[in-house]
């Protein structure tokens, strides 16, 4: 395996058809047969493979975290030929919350690579400082989720379509497909910020050439509403 540089994630995605499938609840509401249709599946941490989610993944995206359970011998057989990482291998940020808090493992990614150190099996892009802040600073200064942050990459690479299924920005309260999700560390400076990626992601959806499943057409319809 390598570890690999922008330039040669390109060609995975510029000019392609993607799939980016999160893990919310409307990821297995898809038509037989439709996300393995796309020419690049992508799929997000802990996803599963039940109902309209297809069968195909060439992609996995992850922050790595010890949270995520796929087991590289599980990617291989799913067809994963690309890893991408949403964090860098580096401190991004000094945060006195995060110290006092003990909670540097927010701001440091250094210990994923220790600890994943011999878990890599295929090629893998691992973003620099600069290109992981695009989306933090994009967000007013706050952490992506790692569905914002795979939806941010892609994009970045110039596909000729995505079809982004499985993201509500957790408005429904669910996530790895049935289990209940709820914010936590809602004093953390730096926390997620859901609402503003789905309002990102609508306004985004005017100048990228996007489509969603029906939960977030339905979401994206109430922050045109609201605006």
């Amino acid at each position: 395996m390598r570890f690999l540089i922008r330039s040669e994630v390109a060609p995975w995605f510029e000019g392609k058809t993607v799939a980016i499938v999160g893990s919310g609840p409307g990821c297995v509401e898809n038509s037989a047969g439709y996300v393995d249709s796309h020419q690049v599946v992508v799929r997000v941490n802990n996803y599963r493979l039940v109902g309209g989610t297809g069968s195909r993944t060439d992609v996995f995206y992850s922050f790595f975290g010890t949270s995520i359970k796929k087991t590289a011998e599980e990617l291989k057989r799913d067809g994963v030929k690309l890893c991408m990482s949403k964090l860098p291998n580096a401190q991004v940020l000094e945060s006195e919350w995060h110290r006092r808090n003990d909670k540097m493992i927010g701001v440091d990614y250094r210990p994923h690579y220790v600890r994943r150190e011999s878990w890599w099996f295929c090629d893998t892009y691992v973003p620099d400082v600069e290109e992981f802040m695009k989306p933090f600073d994009a967000l007013g200064r706050h952490m992506p989720t790692t569905g914002f942050a795979a939806i941010w990459d892609v994009l970045s690479f110039n596909p000729r379509a995505v079809f982004l299924t499985g993201f509500d920005f957790f408005r429904s309260g669910i996530h790895n497909v049935n289990e209940s999700w709820v914010a936590k560390n809602l004093d953390d400076p730096y926390r997620h910020e859901p609402a503003r990626e789905l309002a990102w992601v609508a306004q985004a959806m005017r100048r990228h050439p996007i489509s969603t499943d029906e939960r977030l057409r339905q979401a994206v319809d109430a922050v045109n509403l609201a605006a």
